[in-house]
């Protein structure tokens, strides 16, 4: 879809190793056969620091979202969440009970770029009780898997830092953005 935009392997590396554990290998089999041929590998046999195509990665959540969510956005949501929490090692675990959500949805168009490469665009504006997140240019936002992606992905991280759940709004989207409040 989008030419040239990448994913580190480390999001699929943590969501195999998450299948396996927590819902056993034959289930990681029956995502990975969901998914396109093409990209199969990057899910069953993937690498840190390798850099694998975007269209990789929204084909997972689509076989995440058929084979193991059966189409239940609560199913799908707690999958991301349990890779969030499994990928987020645990001296950052440390560091994110001592920070607070705001520096850390602050810091968040910072942090795409250490796992994404691609020409989008992140906009966050935060305060000691909300934050607004925009992103832009991301023809993937398009997809409501991936943009549901996108709000798990943003409560685990804000629940890390004060183990309360935020409120998360998606106030708007388009086919190549979204705009995201959170309360925490």
């Amino acid at each position: 879809m989008a030419e040239g935009a990448l994913v580190k392997g480390v999001w699929f590396v943590t969501a195999r190793r998450y299948l396996t554990e927590s819902h056993g290998a034959s289930t990681l089999h029956d995502v990975a056969r969901a998914m396109k041929e093409e990209h199969r590998q990057a899910l069953l046999e993937p690498l840190p620091s390798e850099w694998y195509p975007e269209d990789a990665f929204q084909d997972a959540l689509d076989a995440v979202m058929v084979r193991l969510a059966h189409h239940d956005p609560r199913r799908f949501s707690a999958f991301i969440e349990g890779c969030t929490v499994l990928g987020v090692n645990l001296f950052l675990r440390i560091l994110l009970t001592i920070t607070s959500p705001s520096f850390l949805l602050r810091k968040m168009p910072v942090l795409a770029r250490q796992y994404r490469r691609n020409d989008w665009t992140c906009d966050a504006q935060a305060d000691e009780h909300a934050a607004t997140l925009e992103w832009r240019g991301c023809p993937y936002l398009a997809d409501r898997n991936y943009r549901m992606y996108l709000v798990a992905m943003m409560v685990k991280c804000s629940e890390l830092c004060t183990g309360k759940r935020p409120t998360i709004e998606v106030v708007g989207h388009g086919p190549d953005w979204i705009r995201l409040k959170v309360l925490y």
